[in-house]
């Protein structure tokens, strides 16, 4: 007799089965503009899954999530508007509706990306300070594969098409910041979706990074 599965393992299904063919999709030059507009929908999809799977729907806890969405979201925005924080970028249009000049989609990958970073790190210790210190390094290695796609696809451009250390480095102190936040309010992160979700994304972008430099 076949066990059925649970239903966190079938939305964690449902998210890989989304990114499996959203990576084939993109990687295909032929259909690359059929997919790359989902990408707000992909987004927002991961964001849908994490909640659906974490089951934390109390005050505190979205009180948090809105903190770690705006923060995330006014980062950006003010990178793009004065180019001191980041550098000098400026963001393409596969992010979807944009408010200042920066896709509001953006926050949404700050906040699942920081609580599953958060949860991964959770899984291992209950020490606050590694709960804060430890995650924004996870942020940073998970951007360093993120950047090469971006550039290549259009999601963002770098001024020079350079990608400067500042960028890194306020990707750090951001994540800092933010988990400082988490930290203070320490919700129990899921493991099981932290682990998913962060784990999709370094294979997504890992795999998009190998495939683009084939000139698929």
């Amino acid at each position: 007799m076949i066990k059925q599965l649970s239903v966190e393992n079938r939305w964690i299904g449902l998210l890989a089965i989304v990114y499996t063919v959203g990576l084939v999709g993109i990687s295909l030059p032929s259909l690359r503009p059929l997919f790359l507009p989902l990408t707000p929908l992909n987004l927002l999809l991961t964001l849908v899954v994490f909640y659906k799977v974490n089951k934390d729907f109390s005050g505190s806890f979205l009180i948090l999530s809105l903190l770690v969405f705006l923060i995330g979201f006014s980062v950006e925005a003010l990178g793009v508007a004065t180019g001191i924080l980041f550098g000098s970028y400026a963001y393409g249009s596969p992010f979807g509706f944009k408010l200042f000049d920066t896709p509001v989609m953006i926050g949404v990958n700050w906040l699942f990306l920081a609580l599953s970073s958060y949860g991964i790190v959770q899984y291992f210790t209950k020490n606050r300070l590694l709960l804060v210190l430890v995650p924004p390094f996870l942020m940073v290695g998970l951007d360093f594969l993120v950047e090469p796609v971006a550039m290549k696809l259009g999601f963002w451009g770098w001024e020079n098409d350079v990608i400067p250390l500042q960028n890194y480095v306020m990707w750090f102190v951001t994540s800092l910041v933010i988990h400082g936040i988490i930290g203070y309010f320490s919700p129990r992160i899921h493991a099981k979706i932290s682990f998913a979700i962060f784990g999709i994304q370094v294979l997504f972008f890992a795999l998009l990074n190998l495939f683009l430099s084939w000139n698929f």
